[in-house]
């Protein structure tokens, strides 16, 4: 079993809270206890059954003592030297420590992988090694490890193997199927990540910021994970057509009626469906 709680945090535009500036009919009301209406703090949002999203960029299934997190990319610092792109290597210190937190709030005996675990597509860089090795054994020293392969996780399972970690097409919890979503998957209800969903939100002098974002297909039974890589900031779900869309989980579907929940700082913001944000402000 698995306790949903947390803590504040601060997000600002011109100054002032942002969340606080947003219209609350704009805002998806909730009444389940630590959630709010009005755009104030929301911690964990219940989704699918058995299924609740949390602005730490993870889904629990508290019943099931899961926590699942998808798209964390590690390496991604060398593969952008590669191309000329020069940043600190900071990215799985930092994912290190949004685990850490993740623990310490949810306690799960089981932590999924959903996916692109790591960066390089065709080969293990050196960077990617011993990041991914040193990962593997902190998760592994805080709960039992499942990895489902994604698109970037050719070579994950040498690795994986070497540290007695299995990896699969796919991870079941109770109904509930967890897949990357590079490919079809005809299961329901279904998490996926593989989009690095986010929304854009606009202050009224134009300054903006980029959330990542839970997509919840409600009828469908999908759910799209943001991704967990502080680098992987991903697309604009408010400006694409689904046929743009990376997974074809995605394609062809009535995106307009995908209700999206961002992550910030100040907790998750329930804003509707894609169909009503259009370009979001605030």
């Amino acid at each position: 079993m698995i306790s949903l709680s947390g803590g504040p945090a601060k997000v600002y535009l011109d100054g002032e809270p942002w969340v606080s500036r947003l219209n609350p009919g704009r805002v998806r009301k909730k009444r389940e206890s630590g959630r709010h209406a009005g755009g104030r703090k929301t911690e964990n949002i219940e989704t699918l059954p058995g299924i609740t999203i949390s602005n730490e960029l993870c889904v629990v299934m508290g019943e099931e003592g899961l926590v699942a997190i998808a798209d964390l990319h590690v390496g991604m610092e060398s593969g952008l030297e590669r191309e000329g792109f020069h940043i600190p290597r900071m990215q799985t210190a930092t994912m290190r420590d949004s685990i850490q937190r993740i623990v310490d709030r949810f306690s799960p005996d089981r932590i999924v992988v959903v996916g692109d675990l790591k960066h390089e597509f065709s080969r293990n860089l050196e960077q990617e090694w011993n990041e991914v090795r040193s990962l593997l054994s902190f998760l592994r020293e805080n709960a039992e490890v499942s990895l489902v392969r994604g698109n970037h996780d050719n070579y994950l399972r040498t690795i994986a193997s070497r540290l007695g970690i299995e990896m699969g097409e796919f991870y079941s919890a109770g109904k509930v199927t967890f897949a990357h979503g590079h490919l079809d998957n005809s299961s329901r209800p279904l998490v996926i990540g593989h989009e690095h969903p986010s929304i854009k939100i606009i202050d009224r002098v134009g300054a903006s910021i980029k959330l990542p974002c839970f997509v919840h297909l409600k009828k469908e039974g999908i759910l799209v994970m943001p991704a967990f890589s502080p680098l992987a900031a991903g697309v604009d779900m408010a400006r694409i057509e689904s046929s743009e869309c990376l997974s074809p989980i995605l394609r062809g579907r009535d995106l307009r009626r995908a209700e999206i929940f961002a992550c910030s700082e100040v907790g998750l913001l329930g804003l509707g469906s894609i169909g009503d944000i259009g370009s979001f402000s605030i």
